[in-house]
């Protein structure tokens, strides 16, 4: 027997106790060492992280604030909703409901989509239908206007020839309507008092900005009066004052956007007195100027001079829904153009207008006139032109070959501006003819027709079987 078989217990023990020892300490380390890790992972990595994202946070914000923010607004403009009878008649579903919405159905998205969309009521508006009316005297029925509104429409402009068709109680009634039943939509050209005339609509789109003016050449009847003379913006107050007016509307706003009742009826080429008063607002430092009341598409474009003044000029828009007979009076545009807004660090900022366009439309009713829709070019088919109700009166050059051919005709106009003044302080009564503050008459000369214009170019626009090959020119000066 070996010596070491009988080694005594209590060593053995020793010899365990220090094994035990051992396993507690290693278990002990891994615990510690487990601890630190979990505390490093759970408390103190998310205060480092935070740490990071704080000062990479920091720095974007110190980065952010030396860029310039930029914002953009998308406006859309039509021309002028232009109730006549049947328009109106067509909108009677039965004696207790009248609805004009369908009318508008085909181009209610674009409208929709846009950030700000402005429409001509170009009459003014009777909650009675007994007494609604069309040519020569207009009265639409209110439901129009409720059409509108649902179609998407922010801002209405009333400045027109056709303003005082039923006199001031008619007028205040309009207004009247759009206070209380739309306080949203905001109103232009006509007003109910001195001290509502005297204040520029300002609407906020997007951080922008933008001031509305709105002024007609003449109206139809005898007008209001001197003493209620801020019933209705007019030209005829003279370029002093209009020019007060816009400098007002820049001390308040990014943009001014002036909208013109003006020009010839029926006449594709601008006039002198819209040219004229176009170079004055444009000199003034209007940035967009809208013309409705020919009934017709005239030319779009840029308009500028040597000095460094720059407009967008869309000099007509045409109608927007009518009942109308003639050609030209049945093609007509949505204006379309995007302001675009940049402010620096520093606060100041700067306002450029991009992306012009007109999207060209075609007012469309069917034969016995108790349907009117307005479409989108893109959207007409030969179909639709062969059943219009206009074959009537115009027989078969309505074809959308030849609408197409007439928006092309009218966009390559090259509209030469005008340096003229004669036409800035005069009145123009319901002819045309133009009167000086002393009632002498002004030579309203300058003018030229489309017809005329192209003439000079051995093309002649009547010829719809011709086939020409028009060059598109923006307005330049």
């Amino acid at each position: 027997m070996k010596k070491n078989d009988y080694a005594p217990l209590n060593k053995i023990e020793k010899i365990n106790s220090r094994i035990s020892l051992v396993c507690s300490i290693a278990a002990l380390v891994v615990f510690v060492l487990l601890f630190l890790f979990l505390d490093d992972q759970l408390v103190k990595k998310p205060v480092r992280d935070q740490q990071t994202q704080d000062l990479e946070d920091e720095e974007n914000v110190r980065r952010l604030a030396s860029e310039p923010v930029v914002t953009t607004a998308t406006v859309v403009a039509v021309g002028d909703n232009l109730f006549h009878d049947s328009v109106i008649k067509a909108g009677q579903l039965d004696p207790d409901n009248w609805n004009y919405d369908r009318y508008y159905e085909y181009v209610a998205d674009k409208v929709r989509s846009a950030d700000l969309a402005i429409v001509d009521q170009e009459t003014v508006l009777s909650a009675d239908h007994s007494v609604a009316t069309g040519y020569p005297r207009f009265a639409t029925p209110t439901e129009a206007a409720e059409s509108l509104v649902r179609t998407g429409f922010d801002v209405v402009y009333s400045a027109t020839n056709h303003a005082d068709d039923y006199g001031e109680d008619y007028l205040l009634n309009t207004i009247q309507y759009w206070k209380t039943e739309h306080p949203e939509i905001t109103l232009l050209g006509i007003h109910d008092s001195q001290e509502d005339a005297d204040t520029i609509k300002v609407r906020e789109v997007n951080g922008i900005r933008i001031a509305f003016l709105s002024y007609a050449y003449a109206t139809n009847g005898l007008g209001f009066g001197e003493d209620k003379s801020y019933l209705l913006d007019l030209f005829s107050v003279g370029s002093e004052k209009v020019g007060e007016m816009i400098q007002k509307a820049k001390e308040q706003a990014d943009v001014v956007v002036f909208i013109a009742h003006w020009g010839i009826e029926d006449e594709p080429m601008p006039s002198e007195y819209e040219k004229q008063w176009a170079t004055f607002l444009m000199q003034q430092g209007v940035d967009v100027c809208i013309g409705g009341h020919p009934h017709t598409l005239q030319p779009y474009g840029l308009l500028s001079d040597k000095e460094g003044h720059e407009m967008l000029l869309f000099y007509s828009l045409g109608n927007f829904i009518s009942g109308q007979k003639q050609f030209v009076e049945l093609l007509e545009g949505m204006g379309e153009f995007t302001i675009r807004k940049t402010t620096q660090p520093d606060g100041t900022s700067s306002v450029e207008i991009t992306d012009p366009t007109i999207h060209p439309m075609v007012m469309h009713y069917n034969s016995d006139r108790t349907d009117f829709r307005v479409y989108f070019m893109e959207d007409y088919t030969e179909e639709l032109a062969a059943e219009h109700g206009v074959h009537a009166d115009v027989g078969d050059i309505f074809t959308l070959k030849n609408l197409q051919k007439k928006f092309e005709e009218i966009m390559s106009i090259n509209v030469k501006p005008s340096t003229g003044t004669s036409m800035l302080n005069v009145r123009m009564t319901w002819d045309g003819t133009l009167l000086d503050p002393n009632g002498n008459v002004v030579a309203n000369t300058g003018n030229e027709t489309a017809y005329q214009y192209y003439g000079k170019m051995g093309i002649n626009i009547l010829d719809y079987d011709a086939e020409y090959d028009y060059t598109a020119n923006y307005i330049d000066q």
